[in-house]
């Protein structure tokens, strides 16, 4: 938690549902030194009104350009509709206000670009939520890949959904729902944050498998880059068995971590063991075995899941704090939010649910 003098951050948030009630609020409530609510914008009454009934002191708007009108708020906390957040991220960053935007933070790239614009001519007062950077099964297997234990990284697999039957908004196209857009710039951040360097090829699959919408609820992206790391993830509503999140492979070993456990599983070559000196022959090989004539040190044993660093995604709200605050640099850049809407536009483009 950060300690500070400096007075709470007054936040307006814009959109009372799930992610506004479920997330946005009882997460801004953890840190009341850091970030106040004093308003609130939904055009349901009864939305408005569990939140006043919660924060009595709170005031409520149902039209956006009116809450925007309020001297007191300061951050803009858009938690809509996907297909609305481009242009209300607009009209705040016009309105003078600082900006933090749930993820999709706008529905393609070429949108994702005007809102860039926008946020340029007033001062980069634009934040975008991927507080999954922040997840500790994500920290833990930056650390695992950062230890160079696994030796070289080759192939990294996400796995991640479960089997849900929705039918809500989220699963319709006009509305800029699917699982592309839902889930896509959370994991495919996580994804090409991995990689380090941007993809060189990129192949991917949309489906639906169990959504009630037209929307695709299955997508899945393998990317190579030119170091020949190749990422492979998928995100799927139609998911039954209970994948792992992270399978690693490396030359040296392997790291996986499963939803929700406590240990995560490793196997790696003893550091301390030296590989014999070997060469390929062409010669026929013996008859009785075609394994490595050597015997490896190999490590196996189960480690920590949770990581060293501090992990845990409501941390994204400290960094908004010591961005505006403090003026230090937010971990997240625009631009690595941008190349996220920039490779889900091009493969949504050439999938059935464009």
């Amino acid at each position: 938690m950060i300690s500070t003098t400096r007075p709470p951050i007054r936040v307006g948030l814009v959109g009372l549902g799930r992610a506004g009630l479920e997330m946005h609020v009882p997460e801004l409530l953890r840190y009341p030194e850091l970030f106040k609510i004093t308003a609130v914008c939904d055009p349901l009454k009864d939305r408005r009104d569990l939140v006043l009934s919660q924060l009595p002191e709170c005031r409520a708007y149902r039209r956006f350009e009116d809450l925007l009108l309020d001297p007191d708020v300061e951050l803009v906390d858009v938690a809509t509709r996907s297909d609305e957040h481009g242009q209300q991220a607009i009209q705040a960053l016009k309105a003078g206000k600082w900006v933090n935007m749930e993820q999709p933070f706008c529905r393609d790239y070429e949108e994702a670009r005007m809102v860039q614009a926008a946020a340029v001519r007033v001062g980069n007062k634009l934040l975008v939520r991927h507080n999954y950077r922040y997840e500790p099964a994500f920290i833990k297997t930056k650390e695992v890949i950062e230890s160079g234990l696994l030796g070289e990284v080759y192939d990294i697999k996400i796995r991640r959904g479960v089997f849900s039957r929705r039918d809500d908004w989220q699963t319709v196209k006009r509305c800029a729902g699917g699982a592309a857009l839902m889930w896509g710039p959370a994991f495919l951040g996580q994804a090409l944050e991995l990689m380090k360097t941007p993809p060189s090829r990129v192949f991917s699959d949309f489906k639906r498998i169990a959504s009630v919408g037209d929307a695709e609820d299955y997508v899945r992206i393998v990317m190579r880059n030119l170091a020949g790391l190749t990422v492979d993830l998928e995100i799927s509503g139609g998911r039954i068995s209970r994948d792992p999140l992270f399978v690693v492979s490396g030359t040296r070993g392997a790291f996986r971590i499963d939803a929700d456990a406590e240990t995560a599983s490793i196997r790696y070559l003893d550091p301390e063991v030296p590989l014999m000196r070997r060469r390929s022959s062409v010669r026929t090989p013996p008859l009785e075995s075609c394994e490595t004539p050597e015997s490896l040190a190999w490590i196996e044993k189960q480690i920590p899941a949770q990581p060293a660093a501090e992990a845990g995604l409501s941390l994204i709200w400290e960094q908004v704090f010591n961005a505006i605050r403090e003026n230090k640099p937010y971990p997240i850049p625009l631009e690595s939010a941008i190349e996220t809407l920039r490779i889900l536009t091009l493969i949504k483009k050439e999938s059935a649910f464009a």
